[in-house]
């Protein structure tokens, strides 16, 4: 049975106070893995949450202590802790790691979607708890076959995955949508522009499929070639680049997870 923690209490079952986080999706979540007890890019998803809540003016701060004691009191060690904070509910659940080996190697197939991403939305830049296209797309996506969904925008620019963000090797450098096209910058998305020299520029459809190589990005998946547009096979996912992101990426979660 799923346990869950909201306002400090474990239960076995779902009891939340009904407020606009309920009724609207008035509210933001961070989706973090735990590696041997470890959070992975703790800090940062905080920062992100929490302002994240300030943009919302949703009275409240997490603090790491908080996700530590949750983690622990859930026994989650190796999996995903998932936090919900609306105006009257914080709310942590755990769910194992759905992706296995095979699935890295075999990479992800995107289904280009009919919706479009608005950068003037206020729901864009934040990890809002209204995730109502996100989901149906994703649905979408997979009753066809596919991994993921890919969104553009209102300018027909590639803006980012229903679950992760998106990048291409272009003369071999690494290329990203940029921040104002709509997306929500993703934890490892910044660990990547941090770590290797990467530009964000316009891409559209086009210039993605004639690419040298694309991954995703999101906290769960880490890094995962994309090998597929809609029924366009990608034969350049065997990009070099991308493997040695691959690699330092994992090298990173190791480190991590040794407490180092």
């Amino acid at each position: 049975m799923l346990k869950v923690l909201i306002n400090n209490e474990i239960v076995d079952s779902a009891a939340i106070f009904p407020d606009r986080g309920y009724f609207y999706g008035y509210g933001v979540f961070e989706t973090l893995l735990v590696i041997n007890g470890h959070v992975i890019f703790l800090e940062e998803h905080l920062s992100r949450l929490n302002k994240g809540l300030k943009y919302l003016n949703i009275q409240k701060v997490i603090i790491r202590q908080e996700v530590e004691t949750a983690t622990r009191a859930l026994s989650c060690y190796n999996g995903v802790i998932k936090i919900n904070v609306s105006e009257e509910n914080t709310i942590f659940t755990t769910r194992p790691v759905s992706y296995g080996q095979e699935q890295y190697e075999s990479g992800y197939r995107l289904m280009l979607s009919g919706v479009k991403r608005n950068p003037t939305s206020h729901i864009v830049g934040i990890k809002s708890m209204n995730y109502l296209d996100n989901i149906i797309e994703l649905e979408k996506a997979k009753k066809h076959g596919f991994n993921d969904a890919l969104f553009l925008n209102i300018h027909e620019e590639i803006c980012e995955t229903a679950v992760a963000n998106l990048f291409i090797i272009e003369d071999n450098k690494i290329i990203t949508p940029e921040g104002s096209s709509g997306l929500l910058s993703g934890i490892v998305r910044q660990w990547v522009m941090d770590t290797y020299p990467v530009l964000e520029e316009n891409i559209t459809l086009d210039r993605l499929l004639l690419s040298e190589g694309a991954f995703v990005t999101n906290s769960v998946i880490g890094i995962m070639k994309v090998v597929a547009i809609d029924e366009v096979t990608l034969n350049h996912h065997k990009h070099k680049m991308i493997q040695q992101i691959t690699n330092k990426y994992r090298e990173v979660l190791d480190a991590i997870g040794r407490g180092l």
